[in-house]
């Protein structure tokens, strides 16, 4: 546990210019259970010996087949041309059934609980109370390295738990949630708006020109920030949510 509070430094802050990402975090969250779950039998880092991998074999059979039986996810299923079937979704409705997922999984329901607070507190596009926020998440660590500390934490995972107070802080203009992947990825269906409707079209290069004019003035963080974004309703929030936001009272 000591050791845990070393860590606690003075940040780089050049590197806060990276963010969070928060869409590619519910999936490394629900990997990394899924990782000490396939260990639990012999509860290191890595299957080394020959009846630790088959140990760490069964287990990840017994995980995907109930899974499937009985939320209906593919968990770490190979997906050909793109990976594997971990997606942002699957994430989602791991953690949404989290009381199932420990019981599967024989992970800690408490802290994917946790997990599941801070990846809907990173994702609900409010504005996050940085403080509250980042003794929340040291507490979390906390738990993981009370009860799992033979499994190194990813540095995806220890990125948000540890620093994540603090560049949340450097994003103050805008919400981190508005941040996220999502509003990128749905930028394609802009793209193509913006294209049709307010571009030149007199040559390829002048159609391009104001497309990307049009990206860069509509993704600016201040002018993000004077329009109301489509926030998850406070209703769907878990109540330790609502204590890690600044929500006003008619939202």
């Amino acid at each position: 546990m000591a050791l845990l509070f070393s860590v606690v430094t003075v940040e780089n802050e050049n590197a806060f210019k990276y963010g969070l990402s928060t869409l590619h975090a519910w999936i490394r969250f629900m990997e990394m259970i899924l990782h000490i779950s396939y260990n639990l039998g012999f509860e290191k880092w890595s299957a080394t010996t020959p009846e630790n991998k088959q140990l760490k074999e069964d287990k990840k059979k017994y995980v995907q087949k109930r899974f499937r039986e009985v939320l209906g996810l593919h968990i770490d299923k190979p997906r050909q041309g793109s990976g594997n079937s971990n997606d942002g979704n699957t994430a989602r409705r791991f953690f949404q059934n989290y009381q199932c997922s420990a019981e599967i999984t024989g992970i800690d329901e408490e802290l994917i609980k946790r997990l599941y607070v801070i990846l809907q507190t990173m994702s609900s596009g409010y504005p996050i109370n940085a403080e509250k926020f980042g003794q929340y998440t040291l507490i979390t660590a906390q738990l993981y390295v009370s009860k799992y500390k033979w499994y190194y934490m990813p540095s995806s995972v220890h990125k948000v738990l540890i620093h994540g107070a603090k560049i949340i802080e450097h994003y103050a203009v805008l919400p981190i949630g508005q941040l996220s992947e999502d509003a990128q990825e749905a930028r394609n269906k802009d793209y193509k708006k913006y294209r049709l409707h307010h571009a030149r079209k007199c040559s390829r290069s002048a159609t391009n020109e104001d497309v990307l004019h049009i990206l860069l003035y509509t993704s600016d963080p201040y002018i993000s920030s004077l329009n109301k974004p489509s926030f998850l309703i406070s209703k769907e929030l878990f109540d330790e949510v609502k204590e890690l936001l600044e929500i006003k009272g008619d939202e």
